[in-house]
């Protein structure tokens, strides 16, 4: 596969196989990832490796998937992101097969981490471009897609995952994802148009690189480690408090470089700070109960085959609230569909705690379906509410940010919340999962409140050419020192008068 000279002819630029790029370039890792769970106990078993092993080597390649999104994000910045994606590709259809056929965990980790350095890059060359390039009048149909394809496959995984499991195999996922990867590779080829890199003499922004490696590797690594060492071990909190203060210094240091790789200063204003908050809760929840969930049904004993036929209403939830979200997109409430998302989350890990540990058939039906609502009524309107207050060429960098700490937050805590399970039990890991969901719906509606922020009708085609969708003051200003052009009176002005 080379990426010479060009081809494709009228297809090159097209709608069509701008979005076939997209979902093949991303669809396949995030499915791997929510369906790891029920195939590692195979993995271990067939590689002759510790389990907590195993963990430790999908945690490193989460992470990559974080380090990948940065990196892309610095690369689109000096080169054609039409020879990048291609390159990524490649990459990713490589890493693949050699995860499929890896002998050992020292081949399986570092396919697996290669693969995710490469998907979190692909998603810097595939979604920013597909949002961005065309008319305002494509985007509803946009984020059906984007929501449906690309995070409904976190929905999807658990169902793969576990059909593999009960067949016994765990080789064809990932061969299926190298397969997957050819077919976007020559989408790509065809389809990808060429553009001018937007700053190629541009200085390497080294300190975010560096530290979005040590602060995503640390982190996860220590959260993997959680199950085999236990939460006193230095193995765990040791790496957590460095990845956690990495990434503290991250933001620190973005925000006060001129020149930054990530634009951290804007994104700390109202609504790209709610956007994040929404994305990275919203995912932690729907991965972190849906693993309660398949160990709950696993204790009472269900197979992985028959865990799997019960989650098929979460990508049914998940297409909802895509075409619900694809419906307010032009409306002012985006930011209401987000707060109903948590809503969901929280109504489903209620009901997990009320289904003790045998739920009837029904209620997980009932949970996977509010499981999915919630995930696609959250992750991604939380990443256009970011990039709303940035103009959309530069989605890129803000998707980084999102993604670092959107993996962080979805694959950092689902270990956790599994080891608080293993120790103290379903029920006690469950409460800690709706409090976190509840606590994110709480934050997702004081925000915006204490910002000032008034429900508005987004400038689509504004945003599209160089301008803010919507005005977003800073975070919280009615509950600090200073003020804000962009925040509105704490008490709307006609509840005053009265």
């Amino acid at each position: 596969m080379g990426t010479g000279a060009p081809v494709g002819g009228r297809w090159r630029g097209s709608y069509g196989l701008a979005v076939a790029i997209a979902l093949l370039g991303l669809v396949p890792n995030v499915a791997l990832q929510t369906g790891f769970l029920p195939v590692s106990p195979l993995v271990a078993g067939d590689l002759g490796a510790a389990p907590v092993r195993v963990q430790v080597a999908e945690g490193v390649a989460s992470a990559a998937y974080a380090v990948g999104a940065v990196v892309g994000a610095q690369l689109a910045q000096r080169v054609d992101q039409r020879r990048l994606f291609l390159g990524y590709e490649v990459v990713f259809v490589l890493a693949s097969v050699v995860t499929a056929a890896a002998p050992g965990l020292g081949e399986f980790a570092a396919g697996r981490t290669v693969q995710g350095l490469a998907a979190g890059a692909m998603l810097i060359s595939s979604l920013p471009p597909l949002i961005a390039r065309f008319p305002a009048s494509r985007l509803p149909i946009t984020v059906v897609i984007v929501n449906v394809g690309i995070f409904g496959a976190s929905t999807i995984g658990p169902i793969l995952g576990g059909r593999a499991a009960d067949a016994g195999t765990w080789r064809v996922l990932f061969a299926a994802g190298a397969v997957l990867g050819v077919l976007g590779w020559l989408a790509a080829l065809v389809g990808y148009a060429s553009t001018e890199p937007a700053d190629p003499e541009g200085r390497v922004d080294t300190p975010a690189l560096v530290l979005t490696v040590v602060a995503t590797v640390s982190m996860f690594v220590g959260t993997s480690l959680l199950a085999g060492r236990g939460a006193r071990s230095p193995a765990f909190w040791v790496p957590l408090l460095l990845g956690a203060a990495a990434l503290v210094a991250l933001l620190v240091v973005e925000v006060r470089r001129e020149d930054s790789l990530i634009p951290a200063r804007a994104l700390s204003t109202q609504l790209p700070v709610t956007g994040i908050l929404v994305a990275s809760v919203g995912g932690a929840v729907f991965v972190a109960a849906v693993g309660l969930l398949q160990q709950t049904l696993s204790g009472a004993g269900a197979s992985p085959g028959e865990i799997a036929a019960l989650c098929w209403p979460m990508p049914v939830g998940v297409l909802a609230a895509a075409v619900v979200f694809g419906l307010v997109l032009r409306t002012r409430f985006v930011p209401v569909l987000v707060d109903v998302g948590l809503a969901l989350l929280v109504a489903a890990c209620l009901l997990l705690v009320v289904g003790g540990t045998s739920p009837s058939h029904g209620l997980v039906l009932l949970v996977g379906l509010l499981l999915g609502a919630g995930a696609g009524a959250t992750v991604s309107p939380g990443l256009f509410l970011t990039g709303w207050a940035l103009p959309a060429s530069s989605l890129g960098s803000a998707f980084a940010l999102v993604q670092l700490l959107r993996s962080t937050a979805t694959y950092a805590v689902g270990p956790v919340v599994l080891y608080v399970a293993t120790a103290s039990g379903l029920m006690s890991a469950l409460v800690a999962t709706t409090a976190l969901a509840a606590a994110g719906l709480v934050a997702a509606v004081l925000l915006p409140a204490l910002s000032g922020a008034r429900l508005r009708v987004p400038d689509i085609e504004g945003w599209l050419e160089g301008g803010r969708a919507l005005p977003s003051p800073r975070t919280a200003v009615h509950a600090r020192p200073g003020s804000d052009d962009d925040a509105e009176p704490l008490v709307p002005r006609p509840l005053r008068r009265r």
